[in-house]
Protein backbone atom coordinates (compact mmCIF):
# COMPACT_ATOMS: atom_id res chain seq x y z
CA UNK A 1 0.00 0.00 0.00
CA UNK A 2 2.84 2.19 0.32
CA UNK A 3 3.89 2.04 -3.02
CA UNK A 4 -0.09 3.43 -4.18
CA UNK A 5 0.16 6.31 -1.37
CA UNK A 6 3.27 7.70 -3.10
CA UNK A 7 1.70 7.68 -5.93
CA UNK A 8 -1.40 9.13 -4.94
CA UNK A 9 0.43 12.24 -2.87
CA UNK A 10 2.55 12.68 -6.70
CA UNK A 11 0.37 12.53 -8.78
CA UNK A 12 -1.88 14.72 -6.85
CA UNK A 13 0.58 17.58 -6.85
CA UNK A 14 1.22 16.68 -10.80
CA UNK A 15 -2.36 17.08 -11.61
CA UNK A 16 -2.76 20.18 -9.94
CA UNK A 17 -0.50 21.56 -12.40
CA UNK A 18 -2.52 20.69 -15.19
CA UNK A 19 -2.44 18.11 -18.14
CA UNK A 20 -0.89 20.83 -20.64
CA UNK A 21 2.32 21.08 -18.22
CA UNK A 22 2.70 17.36 -17.27
CA UNK A 23 2.49 16.78 -21.47
CA UNK A 24 4.18 19.24 -22.72
CA UNK A 25 7.08 18.57 -20.60
CA UNK A 26 7.22 14.64 -20.32
CA UNK A 27 6.38 14.61 -24.10
CA UNK A 28 9.70 16.86 -25.09
CA UNK A 29 11.71 15.08 -22.92
CA UNK A 30 10.14 11.42 -24.05
CA UNK A 31 10.24 12.72 -27.98
CA UNK A 32 14.14 13.97 -27.58
CA UNK A 33 15.05 10.46 -25.55
CA UNK A 34 13.68 8.74 -28.07
CA UNK A 35 14.98 11.04 -31.08
CA UNK A 36 18.74 10.83 -29.51
CA UNK A 37 18.72 7.08 -29.53
CA UNK A 38 17.31 6.88 -33.11
CA UNK A 39 19.99 9.22 -34.14
CA UNK A 40 22.29 7.34 -32.14
CA UNK A 41 21.78 3.92 -33.57
CA UNK A 42 21.22 5.30 -36.81
CA UNK A 43 25.00 7.07 -37.22
CA UNK A 44 26.34 3.93 -35.67
CA UNK A 45 24.75 1.47 -37.66
CA UNK A 46 24.08 2.95 -41.26
CA UNK A 47 26.88 5.58 -41.52
CA UNK A 48 28.52 3.95 -44.73
CA UNK A 49 25.54 3.18 -46.20
CA UNK A 50 24.73 6.69 -47.03
CA UNK A 51 26.57 10.50 -47.84
CA UNK A 52 26.13 12.79 -44.90
CA UNK A 53 24.21 14.90 -46.68
CA UNK A 54 21.40 12.03 -46.78
CA UNK A 55 21.72 11.89 -42.31
CA UNK A 56 20.96 15.67 -42.04
CA UNK A 57 18.10 15.11 -44.39
CA UNK A 58 17.07 12.31 -42.59
CA UNK A 59 17.42 14.40 -38.76
CA UNK A 60 15.55 16.94 -40.03
CA UNK A 61 12.29 14.67 -41.07
CA UNK A 62 12.73 12.60 -37.96
CA UNK A 63 12.85 15.33 -35.38
CA UNK A 64 8.53 16.56 -35.42
CA UNK A 65 8.32 12.61 -35.74
CA UNK A 66 10.00 11.99 -32.21
CA UNK A 67 8.39 14.84 -31.26
CA UNK A 68 4.66 13.91 -31.58
CA UNK A 69 5.59 10.22 -30.78
CA UNK A 70 6.78 11.56 -27.03
CA UNK A 71 3.54 13.80 -26.95
CA UNK A 72 1.50 10.56 -27.70
CA UNK A 73 3.28 8.91 -25.32
CA UNK A 74 2.59 11.60 -22.55
CA UNK A 75 -1.11 11.76 -23.25
CA UNK A 76 -1.19 7.94 -22.85
CA UNK A 77 1.15 8.12 -19.43
CA UNK A 78 -1.55 10.99 -18.58
CA UNK A 79 -4.78 8.90 -18.94
CA UNK A 80 -3.43 6.00 -17.21
CA UNK A 81 -2.32 7.59 -14.04
CA UNK A 82 -5.19 9.48 -14.02
CA UNK A 83 -7.16 6.38 -13.97
CA UNK A 84 -4.69 4.81 -11.41
CA UNK A 85 -5.63 7.62 -9.32
CA UNK A 86 -9.31 7.30 -9.60
CA UNK A 87 -9.10 3.40 -8.70
CA UNK A 88 -7.52 4.68 -5.74
CA UNK A 89 -9.96 6.84 -4.60
CA UNK A 90 -12.76 4.77 -5.11
CA UNK A 91 -10.92 2.07 -3.31
CA UNK A 92 -10.46 4.23 -0.17
CA UNK A 93 -14.17 6.08 -0.08
CA UNK A 94 -15.06 1.68 -0.33
CA UNK A 95 -13.05 1.74 2.47
CA UNK A 96 -14.30 4.15 4.65
CA UNK A 97 -17.97 3.20 3.91
CA UNK A 98 -17.26 -0.22 5.27
CA UNK A 99 -15.92 0.92 8.01
CA UNK A 100 -18.57 1.10 11.47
Amino acid sequence: MERDERFYRKWTAIREKGKGKFVLSRGLAHGIFLYAVWAAATGLLDQDKFTPEHFVARYYYYFPIYMIVGFIISNGAWSGNNKRYDRLIRYDEKQRKNLP
